[in-house]
């Protein structure tokens, strides 16, 4: 038997109040795609009881100082401006990595200052880092980035990382990190420097066994390690 093809005008002949409550629990794409649908959604996923949602959820430090400015422009103008700011902060710190590589790899030294240039942005949030910092436009080593500031800084647990990995489809990308480490003195005589180098994978650095790793990271070029450097384990990723 034939399905009847729904009645035309089912979804445009919502009652307001249902169409802004279904649209007020989606997330910003899917908002965007819905108000693509017709010029009655346009107009109920352009309301600004939507986007203030999204605003504060997103960014909730910014939310009260924009609050005034809301009355003015609109909550969806101040999320796009807002946007945009972290998209211009981020790249600079996408931008000092970047030249901040010698022959493919970042030294320890660097890769910290870019976890702490992104600690200073008092708006940064998950969401951003999802939505800048896992893009697959990005080399495993930003992602990397996003993944340790997520973990040490804005304290998301390693399993949501996790997943938030495998929807951008970064997961399994992976990195080499090198550590040289100053030889042991053995009755007299100081053996010769050793070196370490360990390829992870992304995903692996948010289980128990990437914890070692993340904690080196994290500590740099110290005591025994007198340097620590990261590069790509994949080129072609």
């Amino acid at each position: 038997m034939e399905l009847s093809p729904a009645p035309a005008g089912r979804w445009a002949d919502l009652p307001e109040d249902i169409a802004l409550a279904v649209a007020s629990r989606l997330q910003e794409a899917d908002v965007c795609a819905l108000g693509g649908c017709s010029r009655s959604w346009r107009a109920t996923c352009d309301a600004d009881c939507v986007w203030e949602r999204l605003f504060r959820c997103r960014w909730p430090a910014a939310a009260a100082e924009a609050a005034p400015a809301s009355r003015v422009q609109g909550w969806k103008a101040l999320y796009i401006n807002q946007h945009r700011r972290m998209d211009v902060a981020i790249s600079n710190v996408v931008e000092f990595v970047g030249s901040s590589l010698n022959n493919g790899w970042l030294e320890s030294e660097c890769y910290l200052k870019a976890i702490a240039d992104l600690a200073l942005m008092d708006d940064i949030g998950f969401l951003d880092v999802k939505f800048f910092l896992f893009s697959r436009n990005h080399s495993a080593i930003i992602n990397l980035i996003g993944l340790h500031y997520s973990i040490a800084s804005l304290h998301v647990l390693p399993a949501e990382v996790s997943k938030a990995l495998q929807a951008r489809q970064v997961a399994g990308r992976r990195v080499c990190v090198n550590l040289l480490k100053l030889g042991r003195w053995f009755y007299g005589f100081r053996l010769p420097d050793e070196h370490v180098s360990r390829k992870i994978s992304l995903s692996e650095l948010t289980v128990a066994d990437g914890a070692e790793i993340l904690a080196i990271l994290n500590r740099g070029a110290v005591h025994e390690v007198f340097r620590l450097q990261i590069s790509l384990a994949d080129i072609d990723k």
